[in-house]
């Protein structure tokens, strides 16, 4: 455990004495709500969420180094983008006193968080290396839960879509974003490379245990391994959008539920959304598609259930965004698609090669725990939707590679 009372006198120089009320320990991250004596302006609790590199030191480079920049990730985000966002509208996050990190000698300052062919340095040490978060506490009057219902996802969607209209197409914010940030939690270019290299092992392993419960569905996909790893770069691609490109904005990156803080009476403030480890430039829909579908039940996403989410989103973010700018709906339409069939490449070959019914029966109340690693019903719709998406998507692909004097 961190010594948290030097952390905590960097916000506030006069604290004398805190307390641990509680502590959550993440896979790239510890977190402490901590009640303290001597502070200031009435305040006297915080929640601090720290990363001491030498916790990891057992990860593979590639991975050490992804939880490195999550935690540069959110510390440039809270120091270099919110502001701006605060004064667009957006204050759906909690307030934040500190922010830091050191990284020097594991990570160059202007190293890019996608750059996952970084080599690992010749010599380095992790020792005193890493950093920390100090920020409002958010607890009481607020919950946090997975899965939601319909109308929690509607309140969820909500704020999410203040986010992305207050960065909608600005290209000075977001080529701040493009320098400084990420690009998702579940992004290509930040995933280690051996998650595509076995997609299609990954694959068979998921089939083999699960096409039991739906012989039919896992025999229209017998091949969706391939199909994914074969299109991963062009669905990347096109999810991947320049700062000075048309729909871009700044995605949250690891958009699910139990990121959101849900008021439990209606508030002004409504929904707080944390954990801004893997936000960068994006598409709102990459957000959307991983939320809807990490955080809602699949029973609730049938008969109508996605499809007035999916609207709701849409219908909030054009009311903010006005007349003169607009997400068309079958824009956003197709780039839900993209990304369904995108966080299903990640979905894949990072959990379900490893699945098994037994795992998802030991998960099945870890509500951090996406639910479709946890949630067979879950699990089966999300294949068979996105199934019919990538059919489509392949159709895309073949039309667009057609030679021009072809078409």
């Amino acid at each position: 455990m961190h010594e948290l009372l030097p952390i905590l006198r960097q916000a506030f120089p006069t604290a004398t004495s805190c307390d641990t009320v509680a502590s959550v320990v993440q896979a790239n991250a510890e977190g402490y709500r901590v009640k303290f004596d001597g502070g200031q302006s009435g305040i006297n609790g915080v929640f601090i969420k720290t990363v001491d590199a030498t916790t990891y030191l057992s990860k593979s480079w590639p991975d050490f180094r992804r939880t490195l920049m999550y935690l540069r990730t959110e510390v440039l985000f809270y120091k270099m983008l919110l502001p701006d966002l605060n004064e667009r509208g957006f204050r759906s996050t909690p307030h934040v006193f500190q922010a830091f990190f050191d990284l020097d000698g594991l990570i160059e300052e202007d190293e890019k968080a996608t750059d996952q062919s970084q080599p690992e340095p010749e010599s380095w040490s992790a020792e005193g290396k890493g950093g920390y978060i100090i920020m409002e506490g958010i607890d009481e009057g607020y919950f946090q839960d997975s899965p939601i219902t319909l109308e929690q996802a509607k309140e969820t969607l909500s704020a999410i879509a203040g986010l992305h209209a207050a960065a909608w197409e600005d290209q000075e914010l977001l080529t701040k974003a493009d320098k400084w940030l990420s690009r998702g939690s579940y992004h290509l270019k930040t995933r280690n490379t051996k998650e595509l290299a076995g997609m299609e092992q990954a694959w068979e392993q998921f089939s083999s245990n699960f096409q039991q419960f739906d012989t039919a569905l896992f025999d229209r996909s017998s091949d969706m391994g391939k199909r994914v790893k074969d299109l991963a770069e062009y669905i990347s691609d096109e999810m991947s959008p320049g700062p000075t490109d048309r729909y871009a904005t700044l995605s949250h990156g690891d958009f699910k539920s139990m990121n959101c803080f849900l008021p439990e009476k209606s508030t002004e403030r409504g929904v707080v959304v944390v954990d801004f480890a893997s936000a960068g430039v994006g598409l709102g829909m990459s957000d959307v598609a991983m939320h809807i579908h990490h955080a809602v039940k699949a029973e609730d996403l049938d008969n109508g259930g996605e499809e007035l989410l999916l609207d709701h989103y849409l219908n909030q973010l054009n009311d903010q965004l006005g007349p003169s700018r607009t997400y068309p709906k079958d824009v956003a339409l197709r780039h839900y698609r993209l990304a369904c069939a995108d966080y299903f490449r990640f979905l894949l070959g990072r959990f379900w090669k490893s699945a098994t019914p037994e795992t998802f029966a030991k998960r099945k109340d870890s509500k951090n725990t996406v639910l479709m690693n946890r949630n067979l019903d879950s699990a089966l719709a999300f294949l068979d939707r996105v199934e019919k998406h990538m059919t489509e998507i392949e159709k895309e692909y073949a039309v667009c590679t057609v030679p021009q004097e072809e078409q």
